[in-house]
């Protein structure tokens, strides 16, 4: 799925909330929007393969535009692991959906990620940063996009 770069994933449920708005309805007021971030509960459920210990080799950096997630694959270890997950960060602030690094602390990650230097993978992570960067921007962006918000 990621092999070729970035994949967009439609929002379906953020659609569906603006329809179920849009009705007029009576109970519509009463109606809240829930969300529980940008990870699929079924992907929490997924064993290790035979034998291995440890995670993938591979995991994503994931962001929340106005109509999908834009999911890009990074490495967790080897020798090009620098430069792919720099490239990864990269091509989320490179969207023209990206809100900026003053949009919150995940959009913030990303830039500094995107434009570290190739010789050090600090500020790269691993599978803790990328789901703190994503869920952060993910939560930030729904919370301000809510009518209240």
């Amino acid at each position: 799925m990621l092999e070729d770069g970035p994949v967009e994933v439609s929002r379906a449920e953020w659609r569906m909330w603006h329809e179920a708005r849009a009705t007029g309805r009576a109970y519509v007021p009463r109606l809240g929007h829930g969300d529980y971030g940008v990870q699929r509960p079924a992907a929490l459920a997924q064993p290790l393969e035979p034998g291995r210990k440890g995670g993938p080799s591979w995991g994503t950096l994931r962001y929340t535009t106005g109509s999908s997630y834009v999911v890009v694959k990074t490495l967790a270890h080897g020798p090009d692991r620098i430069a792919v997950n720099r490239a990864a960060a990269r091509r989320i602030t490179e969207l023209p959906e990206f809100r900026g690094a003053g949009a919150g602390a995940g959009e913030a990650w990303l830039r500094d990620c995107a434009n570290g230097p190739l010789t050090t993978g600090k500020g790269v992570g691993g599978f803790t940063e990328w789901l703190r960067a994503g869920n952060l921007q993910h939560m930030t962006y729904v919370v301000r996009s809510l009518p209240d918000g």
